[in-house]
């Protein structure tokens, strides 16, 4: 009967070249769907630009969102429609933020350039007055405004943050004092800390 010779080396070296096949084949099915899934989402991004240019600023967004989310590597461009969409709605910070990154990205010779520094001035000019008029507001309340203190009657005292004691570094220890607000209860009463707030609270004790 005649023996049947194997060349393990032949057939070890097979299995490689199987496994070389497998791993090569995976890599370019999960590199074509990821291309496929990037051209379905560029022609989303096109949508949402012809959604911008007919002014629906909103349904624009979400799907600029939808495409972030799902594309691997965003194009320049993206940054600047995003940051365009955004000042249309009212997100000027957000505008602010990506209008820099296509300028940041493209320079002075991308195709964009002008109507990027058009909308990043108007998205800062609006952020501006938002951020004065917040300070104004903040102001107001400082200075005579009521505080609701969201509906609780009592809140943390502002001197003490609640601790009752306020605590004074010494030359070689910490010296521990009665707040003189909130007389050691951590909180004050809803009306004195609109006092406190406006500068009319006095010391309960020296």
């Amino acid at each position: 009967m005649a023996k049947v010779s194997f060349d393990y080396k032949m057939i070890a070296k097979g299995k490689i070249l199987y496994l070389f096949l497998l791993i090569s084949l995976g890599i370019r099915v999960n590199s074509l769907g990821q291309e496929i899934k990037d051209g379905e989402l560029s022609r989303k991004m096109d949508l949402a630009v012809d959604l911008m240019e007919q002014g629906n600023y909103e349904n624009a967004d979400k799907m600029f969102y939808e495409v972030m989310q799902g594309m691997e590597t965003l194009p320049s461009d993206m940054a600047y429609y995003f940051g365009r969409n955004s000042f249309h709605v009212k997100k000027y910070k957000q505008s602010i933020n990506w209008l820099n990154k296509y300028i940041q990205l493209k320079g002075t010779k991308g195709r964009f350039y002008n109507a990027s520094v058009k909308y990043l001035q108007l998205a800062e000019e609006q952020f501006l007055v938002i951020s004065r008029k917040k300070a104004e507001q903040i102001e107001a309340d400082l200075s005579g405004g009521e505080y609701e203190c969201g509906g609780l009657e009592k809140m943390i005292c502002p001197v003490c943050h609640g601790n009752g004691v306020i605590i004074k570094k010494g030359p070689f220890d910490n010296r521990f004092q009665t707040c003189p607000y909130s007389l050691g209860e951590s909180f004050l009463t809803c009306q004195e800390y609109n006092q406190f707030m406006r500068g009319e609270l006095s010391p309960k004790i020296d």
